[in-house]
């Protein structure tokens, strides 16, 4: 992943209410996060399996941070 594209990812997470977090399964979170960078920036396919997978490997943290809010 480019630091550009974490940059966005963590942006968006950042600004997420911490209840629309913690109100999806991991399956639903993944895919919302993924749509919230999407709409950001256009991505192709690899980038978008990159970022479900970097997302995937972090949502325990991405939780934390939602409860640390």
């Amino acid at each position: 992943m480019t630091p550009n594209l974490m940059r966005l990812f963590w942006d968006s997470v950042n600004q997420a209410h911490p209840s629309q977090i913690m109100r999806l399964d991991d399956e639903g979170l993944m895919s919302w996060l993924v749509d919230q960078v999407l709409q950001r920036s256009s991505l192709d396919h690899s980038q978008q399996s990159d970022l479900s997978n970097y997302i995937s490997d972090r949502l325990p943290l991405i939780r934390d941070i939602a409860t640390q809010g």
